[in-house]
């Protein structure tokens, strides 16, 4: 078994294990409230990794967004924007397929991984709903527990540490090709995911090609 031999594969969480992301919910709500998506885009690119990393909270994060696009909100639309981004990750949006490739990856003996960028709110609501893909992990990073957040360097190097593999042996399984790159650029192997078919004939061939 060499260092570059595929032993696990680590997977994010949102657009991976869910079948729905954030902003497709919370595009359309503040679209129906009138208010410039670009916005939001440029606020998400701004705080949220801050957020992720559990230096702000998601109110204080919002209230930023708000304050650098000079937009004045009722509590009650605040409220309802909040609701819809909580709601995209972890109410009724299971990926099933996800789970079942996750099982067949065990039967094939890769060990298991999760590293997502979560704040600390969303944590506790994640670690109830997908107990059953949490269960199948031999490791797992959230971001906002650790203070630090994807792509930094350091958030998969603490993955690496804690499945006590080598970089080269990892496959990294993620939604977003800025993490993807940040894996890679720590020693991994790294596919971004598009669907399931996708990602499982992706794998499928590098590992097959890694195995010859």
């Amino acid at each position: 078994m060499t260092d570059s031999e595929i032993r696990a594969v680590v997977l994010d969480f949102g657009g991976v294990m869910t079948t729905t992301t954030m902003p497709e919910r919370v595009r359309a709500c503040v679209t129906d409230f009138g208010i410039d998506w670009r916005h939001l885009e440029e606020g998400f690119a701004k705080y949220r990794r801050v957020m992720d990393g559990g230096f702000i909270t998601i109110d204080e994060m919002y209230d930023l967004i708000w304050a650098d696009a000079d937009i004045t909100l009722s509590d009650d639309v605040k409220a309802r924007i909040l609701e819809e981004d909580y709601a995209s990750f972890l109410e009724g949006y299971r990926n099933e397929k996800t789970l079942a490739w996750m099982k067949s990856l065990k039967v094939d003996g890769y060990l298991l991984g999760i590293l997502t960028n979560m704040p600390l709110p969303f944590s506790l609501r994640f670690r109830k709903t997908f107990a059953d893909f949490i269960a199948l992990a031999d490791a797992m990073v959230i971001s906002s527990e650790e203070r630090m957040f994807k792509p930094q360097k350091r958030i998969y190097e603490l993955m690496r540490e804690r499945l006590g593999l080598p970089a080269g042996s990892i496959v990294f399984v993620d939604d977003v090709e800025s993490n993807c790159a940040g894996a890679r650029a720590a020693g991994w192997k790294a596919i971004r995911f598009a669907g399931n078919e996708q990602i499982e004939r992706d794998f499928a061939a590098l590992a097959g090609a890694k195995r010859q």
